[in-house]
Formats: structure tokens, sequence, C-alpha cells
């Protein structure tokens, strides 16, 4: 009896020492206010591994390893002491980052965190999302273009999408005659289906996989860019 007491004291001890050293584990999501609201994504794993700043095609251990090999620079191992989290990236580099746990997800330094959820099975989404894009290019003095590219996405509960994306270009120069104004608009339909963090879309005869998960105010994360609720 004493034997079995004692070994389910080491197991316990073993298994409380574990959580400590790698108790965070899956993809986290945040805006950097430091670098204009940019998207960022840290990837942890139970195992003590990290991926930060890069955001993978796929929430796998396969396509964790094949992110990490391609950006090493992001990728290493974490220690969590206290309210200091540690990094030690495959490039030999490290640095310690503050901690705290904040409403369900993580402050690091200045940085705040969501945890990123998955769908269930089968799930249905209603509704459209869009994103827009725009920017400005300026060549000569007096000669600017301006690119836009608003991309939306219907989703609905038979199972039905709507892709639809309209690019404008408007170049302006003092040049008489040499303004130019076009616009090109490309539109798709198909079946989509949901699954954890994977969006199926089939359309035009071919199959895609995308990474989706759901954001604050009912936008949608698709392959790293928000798509706001319309």
């Amino acid at each position: 009896m004493l034997l079995k007491t004692k070994a389910t004291l080491i197991l316990l001890l073993t298994v409380s020492a574990s959580l400590q050293a790698a108790p965070l584990n899956g993809l986290y999501f945040g805006l950097d206010n430091m670098r204009g609201f940019a998207e960022v994504y840290w990837w942890f794993l139970p195992d003590g591994r990290v991926l930060r700043d890069t955001l993978p095609t796929g929430l796998t251990v396969d396509k964790f390893g094949a992110a990490c090999q391609q950006h090493s620079g992001f990728c290493g191992n974490y220690t969590l002491n206290g309210d200091k989290l540690t990094l030690q990236y495959k490039t030999g580099n490290s640095e310690t980052w503050s901690y705290k746990p904040l409403n369900g997800g993580i402050q690091l330094n200045y940085l705040i965190l969501a945890p990123v959820e998955k769908y269930p099975a089968g799930a249905r989404l209603n509704g459209s999302w869009d994103r827009a894009f725009a920017a400005t290019v300026h060549s000569l003095p007096g000669s600017n273009t301006t690119i836009t590219s608003p991309t939306f996405y219907t989703f609905r509960p038979d199972g039905t999408f709507t892709f639809l994306n309209v690019t404008g270009i408007d170049a302006t120069s003092k040049v008489q005659g040499a303004n130019i104004t076009s616009s090109q608009q490309t539109q798709s339909t198909g079946t989509y289906t949901v699954g954890n963090n994977v969006l199926t879309l089939v359309r035009n005869g071919a199959t895609e996989q995308h990474m989706i998960f759901p954001v604050a105010g009912g936008s949608l994360n698709i392959d790293g860019m928000v798509y706001k609720k319309r």
C-alpha cells in the first residue's frame, strides 16, 4: 500500500512539473498596436515548443514542424517561470517577455492574445464578411497609383458560398491624357464545410483548404486575414 501511494505521489509530482514547464497549449491571436494593429499569432505546443508571428497552414504537429523549419527565427522552445516567459529560438537568440493570464487569454508585454476557438464538425456559417484593401504608390512627382481590392465572402446555412473580389486601379499623372482608371471583378460560387479550424471550399471543380477561426465581433480569420461581419 505504501509503495502504491509513493508511486502515485511520484506520478502526480511528475505531471505537476510537466504542467508547470509547459502550461500553454494552442494557437493565440491578437493585434499589435505598436505595429499598426498588425495581426499576430503565437502557437504553443504542450511539449514546450513555440512558433510566433507566423500563421501555419494547419493546426497539426506536422504543420508546426514545417512552419518552424521555414521560419526558424520565430520558432523554438519556451519556459514559463512565474510572470516571465523566456523564448529560446532555433537561431540561438533568446528573449524574455512579461506574462500574465487575462480574461481567458494572456498578455505578453503589451500584447493581448486570445485563444483561437475551433468549430465543431459540420458547423455552418450564416452571413457575409468582407476585408478591405487599399494601397497608394507614389512613382514620379505628381504621379500616384491607388489600388483598391476589397474581398467578400457570403456563407449560407445550406452549405453554399459566394466569393467576390473587386480590384480597382486609379492612376493619376500630371501628363495630360495619362490618367488611368480600371477595375476587374472575380466571382465564384460553390459549397463549403467547416470542421475544427479547416474551411474546405469546392468551386470550379477543385477542392481547396483554408485555415479559419472566429474572432471578436463576429468576424472571421481566413488564412491570416480578418474579414469583418457585414
